[in-house]
């Protein structure tokens, strides 16, 4: 048996910008991404079976959340039946197994199962590679993650630059990177310069449906969306305080005026002495997690304890370069 141990990093968005419907009905973006070091773990083993034709796999899956599932309903497992499509035929065929460590909320605006996805795709790239270190280009394995899901490719292209499981020339790739502005579906993207800071990020004890936020925000008057033209020059050129000022998630217009409790945590999470000291709080994604940047590990660690005493899940972290 041969196996890759693979980190399955979080992400925030540092602004969201969103479109009219397209004709298929979904919403063309426009977005900067950002990866963040809180992470799963993701174990992919692969067996070969010699009763088991080419291209032929058994996949299994296993999570510490008890509430998820373990079967084609998880995109991980999703990611493991698509590389089997795309290039199991040139691999002997055996018994795939995904062991999942979860520490990202689920259904939050962190991409965690995206990551999971993205760590799965690397995983059989790499343990399908034999001699030649991997099967196919990051490139590739990108396009392949965007079958999967919008934020699969940026969560592949970041991993790609963070796991120190995956091969070091696979690391430099200049495809990968721990920031990227996303347009189109999510999935045109440009790898720019990141942000570095501490994080907080918080979530209610809510869920929220994302499409039922693309479609609410279609009959939401916003007065205020990024430039991110703007955002992405900040970001590359080190005006940190040009490029927080646009860092705006349009989605913010919907989510928090249907669901109060995230508009609170937004207002808590600003409040306080660790609240005046973010330089910036956030929604990520459509919710339901809000994050605050802070200049320091003290603050972070602040804030998030003041956050757990408000009875909200909430962890601090930092960003990826």
């Amino acid at each position: 048996m041969s196996e890759i141990n693979l980190y399955s990093f979080a992400k925030i968005n540092l602004s969201i910008d969103v479109g009219a419907p397209m004709e298929n009905g979904m919403h063309p973006v426009d977005m900067v991404m950002q990866q963040l070091a809180f992470h799963d773990d993701v174990k992919v083993s692969y067996t070969t079976d010699k009763n088991a034709g080419r291209g032929e796999f058994d996949i299994s899956l296993s999570t510490n959340r008890p509430y998820l599932p373990t079967d084609e309903r998880n995109l991980a497992y999703k990611a493991a039946e698509l590389m089997a499509i795309k290039f199991g035929s040139d691999v002997p065929g055996g018994n795939i197994r995904i062991d999942i460590r979860k520490r990202i909320p689920v259904a939050a605006g962190l991409a965690g199962g995206s990551g999971n996805a993205a760590a799965v795709l690397h995983g059989l790239n790499v343990l399908w590679g034999g001699k030649r270190r991997w099967l196919v280009g990051l490139n590739e394995l990108l396009a392949a993650g965007a079958e999967l899901g919008s934020d699969v490719p940026f969560c592949a292209a970041g991993q790609a630059r963070g796991c120190p499981g995956l091969p070091a020339a696979l690391r430099r790739d200049p495809a990968g990177g721990c920031c990227a502005r996303a347009r189109g579906t999510g999935t045109d993207l440009k790898i720019i310069k990141g942000i570095r800071s501490w994080v907080v990020i918080a979530k209610p004890r809510i869920g929220v449906s994302t499409a039922q936020v693309y479609k609410g925000i279609d009959g939401c008057e916003i007065a205020e969306r990024p430039d991110n033209d703007i955002l992405e020059q900040a970001l590359e050129t080190g005006e940190i305080k040009k490029a927080e000022n646009q860092m705006i998630n349009v989605l913010e217009n919907y989510t928090l005026k249907e669901y109060p409790e995230v508009a609170g945590l937004k207002e808590k999470m600003a409040q306080g002495e660790a609240g005046q000291a973010a330089r910036r709080v956030l929604m990520s994604g459509s919710g339901p997690t809000v994050f605050a940047l802070f200049d320091t590990l003290e603050q972070a660690e602040r804030s998030c304890g003041d956050m757990r005493k408000a009875g909200y899940e909430a962890y601090w972290t930092k960003t990826t370069v």
